[in-house]
């Protein structure tokens, strides 16, 4: 091991982990000693078993300082993490030390509480052992009850209880939002406070979780306004909860606030802001927090690893994506599901599925995620012999069976391809009832390749699955409309109007100097609005000039064709494609997001553009990337 010390070369997290094993069996402290500065220099103390084996390793040893030293500096801690060190305190009598721990433990098992018990047992407390005992039944019993979906029946134990400490109110609270009742947690939260029990940080996590996963983000957001003492798991939860519910511009406004706190990152909050950024798109922010999370010492975390290699995916940047990823000193099913999903939607579908069996000879094991990836890839791409094979090999090889999302990409890949009836069977084959996103796979494919048939088929069925959803009405009135019926164009408009459903107007934007810009179709309300409309009609007329044609079937009003070639000038997409030309420096991409599909002129003016002005544009619309450069797409117009 010395060798491996003095050359700085690094082991397999595993082999690390049986040396520890083996100090421990050897009772050698100085051995164990040198492993943990070497996995310090090597950035490898981030895993969170080799900390648990660390503070193993010291408390059984009898080193508790250093024990305690290793936990506090822990980022990420499981149940196992707290069960050591609080055996550790115990082994040394430290019985005060392991009470106050056992309080702070966020979740617990029946480890924690049988330590608890006996080792107030063995130290003479018999009433204090007693009490924890009761304690854990009903804890216990309130944990079960909610989480399987009991939750009345949970009320009743804790209204039952004669004495309740913090810890149980944690427990109920909890588990109202395990089950869906914010409203509930919160008012438990509140009558908490009434009757004179002080919240503690596990408290807090618990109710803004509550209130975030049922969408009661300014609740939450009141909650946590009203903390004295935030630490990094309530800002944690409070950005983590703005992320989950689409609000991903006010989670990084509250990480600012967090940095201006002088509050200490950890791997969940990297890992949430990561995501935000993802969800934005917001590239120089998302190198901007790469470049905190190597200073904060986290670049070896898989945890945050995966969660960059995930960004720079889907900010377009997949060799942003391939460097992290192969500076990765560990790697689990999450950063290859990531960069196997990223070369996905970024139109590199043979890539992907070139990763998917490279991950498998490292004999890393897929998940039902990975085959998601896989087969999205294979769809992206038109890969339908080798989709249907891993489709077929999903429970032969890895006994995974394959649920509603494989059979989804499975029918957007045959249909596709063209090959409508096949994936209209294998949908009647699945053996639970099709889901909207397997009918919209179907319409989508319809849309496609103009089958009016199936289409309207598939949209009759969405219609009653999805009512408020505008989706299907509009693929079905595009169907109509490149088909030229326009009386059943007006009368799919007006099935609208009289069930309240509205379209959602199509929207395009682009980032500036860490601002977002965003722009509706035929958008006047800029400021540059006049420089970008004089900028796009030079364009268009250098674009006639090489062979652009504008695409008339992508409007779909029936009017004349000089005002259709006018409403598809002014798409979203175009507005700002130019505002980045004028506003981003040359050498650098030009990145798009729009929230629906590109439309079909959009594209071919962008594979024009492109090669007017020699840069390259990047567009991640509804489902997948645009990379245009040159005259061409990632995409070789497969899409």
């Amino acid at each position: 091991m010395a060798v491996f010390h003095e050359r700085g070369l690094l082991l397999d997290p595993n082999a690390y982990d049986k040396i520890l094993k083996r100090c421990i069996l050897l009772n050698n402290l100085t051995e164990g000693k040198r492993i943990h500065n070497h996995l310090i220099k090597t950035g490898l103390l981030h895993s969170i078993f080799l900390g648990n084996r660390l503070v193993e390793m010291y408390a059984k040893l009898g080193n508790l300082a250093d024990a305690r030293n290793v936990f506090d500096k822990m980022p990420m801690r499981n149940v196992f993490s707290w069960n050591t060190m609080i055996a550790g305190y115990f082994k040394c009598d430290s019985i005060d030390h392991a009470r106050d721990l056992f309080e702070k433990m966020p979740e617990r098992d029946g480890v924690s509480w049988n330590q608890m018990i006996s080792g107030y047992d063995r130290n003479g407390r018999p009433e204090e052992a007693q009490n924890h005992y009761w304690h854990m039944l009903a804890e216990g019993l309130i944990d079960m009850y909610a989480k399987s979906g009991f939750i009345e029946v949970a009320r009743q134990v804790f209204d039952r209880m004669l004495e309740r400490n913090v810890v149980s109110w944690n427990a109920m609270i909890t588990g109202y939002g395990l089950n869906g009742y914010g409203d509930d947690a919160l008012k438990l939260f509140y009558q908490m406070r009434e009757m004179g029990v002080n919240p503690d940080g596990v408290t807090v996590i618990s109710v803004l979780s509550a209130c975030a996963k049922n969408g009661m983000v300014e609740d939450a957001q009141n909650v946590f306004d009203k903390v004295p003492q935030r630490n990094v798991c309530s800002w944690n939860a409070m950005i983590a909860g703005y992320t989950q519910n689409r609000h991903c511009g006010k989670a990084l406004k509250l990480f600012s606030q967090m940095r201006q706190a002088c509050v200490k990152s950890d791997e969940v909050t990297f890992a949430s802001v990561l995501t935000a950024c993802a969800s934005l798109a917001v590239l120089n922010q998302g190198k901007q927090l790469h470049g905190l999370v190597i200073h904060s010492g986290y670049e070896g975390s898989v945890f945050v690893g995966s969660a960059l290699v995930d960004t720079y995916s889907k900010c377009g940047s997949t060799e942003d994506a391939k460097q992290v990823f192969e500076k990765m000193p560990e790697r689990n099913v999450v950063s290859w599901n990531a960069l196997i999903a990223g070369y996905a939607h970024n139109g590199l579908g043979k890539v992907a599925v070139q990763l998917f069996e490279e991950m498998l000879r490292a004999e890393t094991m897929p998940n039902h995620i990975t085959y998601v990836s896989v087969l999205s890839a294979c769809s992206h791409v038109g890969l339908v012999d080798q989709g249907r094979q891993y489709f077929n090999s999903m429970n032969h090889d890895h006994r995974i069976v394959p649920n509603a999302e494989h059979y989804t990409c499975m029918i957007d890949l045959l249909g596709r391809a063209g090959k409508l009836n096949e994936a209209e069977n294998l949908m009647n084959s699945a053996p639970f009832q099709p889901n909207a996103s397997m009918w919209g796979a179907l319409l989508g494919a319809c849309r496609i390749h103009g089958n009016l048939e199936v289409g309207k088929r598939a949209a009759e069925c969405l219609f009653e699955l999805e009512p408020e959803s505008s989706g299907p009405y509009v693929l079905l009135s595009n169907i109509y409309a490149a088909a030229g019926r326009w009386v059943d164009v007006a009368n799919i408009r007006n099935l609208m109007r009289e069930r309240g459903v509205k379209k959602e107007p199509g929207c395009s934007w682009v980032e500036v100097k860490n601002v977002v810009h965003d722009f509706v179709v035929d958008d006047w309300s800029h400021p540059q609005a006049e420089l970008i409309y004089a900028k796009l009609e030079s364009l268009i007329e250098q674009m006639k000039h090489i062979g652009y044609v504008p695409d008339i079937s992508f409007a779909l009003h029936d009017v004349e064709e000089d005002h259709k070639i006018q409403s598809l000038s002014y798409h979203s997409e175009k507005l700002a494609i130019v505002f980045g030309l004028l506003n981003i420096p040359n050498g650098t991409p030009i990145r798009i997001i729009k929230n629906l599909r590109v439309c079909g002129d959009c594209h071919t003016a962008a594979k024009f553009i492109s090669k007017i002005v020699e840069r390259e544009i990047i567009i991640r619309d509804a489902n997948r990337f645009h990379h245009f450069k040159n005259g061409l797409c990632s995409c070789g117009d497969y899409w």
